[in-house]
């Protein structure tokens, strides 16, 4: 078993209690293993000495109160959980300083964010792993080939597609 680095207790078996461990995070009823979080995004955000919420939205770490509060956690698709603890500030810092640790100390996490500038994409930003088309690398960074840095998809063109109003047929109407 894993050492608790942030953990509440209640005498209420009902009780929606958080607990922070190396490999989890446990809301309530339901677990969230670290690998469902977008540990890079956060651990860059903390280090700057900012929270990163949703959509890629960022506020200072000294503004979360150190009583009960709201702390949204970025997941690895780019959305944000918002979780609610006892001590928002004291659970903001473990899973910060968590991050950090899981993404393999401050000069990694440098080395993260200096490469998606590089790329020039946010970490927060949901990443969509799937093959990519020949001669295409993986992201060094992300271990997949990412649609979203690459250019995987495009959007339908319509200008010179689209019918206009003087060449396409009415729609029949009844008593028109």
């Amino acid at each position: 078993m894993s050492q608790v680095l942030y953990g509440e207790r209640s005498w209420n078996p009902l009780a929606r209690t958080v607990e922070l461990t190396e490999d989890r995070l446990r809301r309530g009823g339901g677990t969230t293993p670290l690998s469902e979080l977008n540990l890079g995004a956060m651990a860059e955000a903390f280090q700057r000495g900012c929270w990163l919420g949703g959509g890629g939205t960022e506020r200072s770490i000294e503004r979360l109160v150190e009583g009960p509060g709201v702390v949204p956690v970025t997941r690895v698709t780019g959305t944000a959980t918002p979780v609610r603890v006892r001590q928002a500030a004291e659970f903001a810092r473990k899973l910060g300083e968590l991050a950090v640790r899981q993404c393999g100390g401050p000069d990694q996490v440098a080395a993260l964010a200096a490469q998606a500038r590089a790329e020039a994409v946010s970490l927060w930003i949901a990443r969509r792993s799937r093959r990519g088309p020949p001669g295409r690398l993986p992201s060094p960074w992300t271990g997949a080939w990412c649609a979203w840095t690459h250019g995987g998809r495009t959007l339908p063109s319509y200008g010179s597609e689209r019918s206009t109003a003087s060449t396409a047929t009415p729609p029949n109407r009844p008593g028109a």
